[in-house]
């Protein structure tokens, strides 16, 4: 077997497992679209910060899989770290390069792809897993990792298998991990997260702290998150705790004054607690890309629809996302005032 993986998509998380997986000594080949990103970890390797420590790292990067030398038997493991709308065409062109008998990628995205991904490269070549921490790259070669948290990892079958043992060991490099045999009932959680925090903030343009300062955002904020808690159990996820029990912020819809009251205070002090984080969909769209909203709200909007929920708020939310990719839109706090016209 081989015994060296791929890591693609070096970026402020990808960054982070990089590092730590080459500190480790796992010698990881670091596959990056960004010749910027290539060149100052050929020129000075990879520099960490995380809460605990700081440092640097040398390791092999690439600006493309065409580029990546060929091993004998193949390699173990590729793990995938580009943003969502790139993953399924990134496994595609990775499979020849893994071992053909147990050769695997791990996907690590926001929002739950490996439907789609193992329909291109075969469901059983296909590790899903969650990040459960922020990173950031603040220049090229140079990674943060902006808070605690785990990752989450498990076949999509259920099994403990060794593949995943050995995925766990090496993302243990980084961070604490959580094997589960129900890993996409942790996803849906993580999306309820995702889907409020992320694109929220790419909304307003504000950290957490700000909007939630607002008791009209915390009313968005906890529709969003309830939206789709409903359309997960509509599909008969079980979800699993990340961060929190999941159905700490879920508000039903005939929820009474009390219970609305409590949640709105909970809502406040996740503000509070979290009051500086920046959304990652925001500093994608200040850097002129599109957002993965599609594979966030949109996806949720896109599952609600085949099992009848209605989930007004997330389609409204992807219609103004769309709008300001789109540059018809700018970024706003007042944007918050088309959204809440959902209800």
């Amino acid at each position: 077997m081989a015994t060296r993986v791929l890591i693609e998509g070096i970026g402020g998380i990808g960054g982070i497992l990089a590092g730590a997986m080459a500190r480790r000594g796992l010698a990881p080949v670091l596959v990056t679209g960004n010749s910027a990103i290539r060149d100052a970890i050929r020129t000075s390797g990879l520099r960490v910060t995380t809460p605990e420590e700081a440092y640097c790292v040398q390791a092999e990067a690439y600006g493309d899989l065409d580029e990546v030398p060929r091993l004998a038997g193949g390699y173990r493991a590729a793990y995938l770290v580009m943003k969502a709308d790139r993953v399924v065409e990134a496994a595609r062109r990775t499979m020849p390069l893994l071992d053909p008998a147990d050769g695997h990628v791990v996907t690590y995205q926001n929002g739950i792809v490996q439907d789609l991904v193992g329909a291109a490269v075969g469901a059983e070549r296909v590790i899903p897993g969650i990040v459960g921490w922020g990173g950031s790259m603040h220049a090229p070669g140079v990674v943060e990792r902006t808070g605690p948290g785990s990752i989450h990892l498990g076949e999509l079958d259920g099994r403990r298998t060794a593949r995943l043992s050995q995925a766990a060991e090496d993302a243990r490099a980084a961070s604490p991990v959580v094997l589960t045999d129900n890993i996409r009932g942790a996803q849906w959680s993580k999306l309820a997260i995702n889907c409020t925090i992320t694109t929220l903030g790419a909304l307003t343009g504000q950290t957490l702290g700000e909007m939630l300062g607002r008791a009209d955002a915390r009313h968005a904020f906890l529709r969003i998150y309830s939206e789709v808690i409903d359309t997960a159990l509509a599909l008969g996820v079980r979800l699993e705790r990340i961060a929190a029990a999941p159905m700490l912020l879920y508000l039903p819809r005939d929820a009474g004054p009390v219970k609305r009251l409590a949640k709105d205070l909970l809502a406040r002090l996740v503000g509070r607690r979290y009051r500086r984080l920046r959304s990652s969909s925001l500093q994608s769209l200040e850097r002129g890309r599109k957002t993965e909203v599609d594979w966030l709200n949109g996806h949720v909007v896109a599952e609600a629809r085949r099992v009848g929920q209605a989930t007004p708020f997330n389609a409204r939310l992807t219609e103004l996302i769309h709008e300001i990719e789109s540059g018809a839109r700018p970024i706003r706090p007042s944007n918050l005032d088309d959204l809440l016209v959902a209800g």
